[in-house]
């Protein structure tokens, strides 16, 4: 990395998921971590939750950058996050998150390793489009390992520890945490320091 690179959140790619809405920001790029990860980020308002998701190959961490979450599996809850927090779901835990409180809720994910960055670039690109059918993205998202699901937890119940973001960095690829650390310091004083 070049030290006089821009690493501000003002530098992240913005993808839109569906024609003319849900922006992805990618902060850390698979391409710029060989692979090992990547970090992205976006805004659940009041009251909504992101798609119900299983990723068979990927370990994820899940941060509240800003707000409140509620990660479900199924209709159970498994971890309540509030801003600064984050939780990591092991490949096969079926998911979905929920904003919690009064406010839009800023969501953070880090997955390792980051092939479903291009799955998310494969949903952007047919949204150009601007028809992008539920079946169609189904389709993107299994070639990348991510089952859409509605059912609960994994065979092996989890229990998620909830821990300061900073906690996590030593669990992550080197790689990701360093340009993670760099990025996401922009965003607030308690979550990359």
């Amino acid at each position: 990395m070049v030290a006089t690179e821009d690493m501000s959140v003002k530098t992240s790619e913005m993808l839109l998921l569906v024609p003319n809405g849900y922006p992805v920001w990618i902060d850390v790029p698979q391409a710029t971590t060989g692979g090992a990860g990547t970090a992205m980020r976006f805004v659940l308002p009041v009251n909504a939750h992101n798609l119900p998701l299983m990723h068979r190959h990927e370990t994820k961490l899940v941060v509240a950058l800003s707000g409140a979450l509620e990660i479900r599996s199924g209709r159970q809850r498994i971890a309540l996050l509030k801003e600064g927090d984050a939780v990591k779901l092991h490949a096969g835990t079926a998911h979905r998150i929920h904003q919690q409180g009064a406010c839009p809720s800023t969501v953070g994910i880090v997955l390792w390793p980051g092939v479903v960055e291009s799955a998310f670039r494969e949903l952007a690109d047919a949204a150009k489009h601007n028809t992008i059918l539920r079946s169609e993205m189904v389709e993107i998202l299994s070639r990348y390992g991510v089952v859409w699901t509605t059912g609960a937890a994994r065979e092996e119940p989890q229990t998620p520890i909830v821990r300061p973001l900073q906690e996590w960095f030593a669990e992550l690829p080197e790689t990701v945490a360093k340009l993670l650390a760099l990025k996401w310091a922009a965003l607030g004083d308690n979550l990359a320091q």
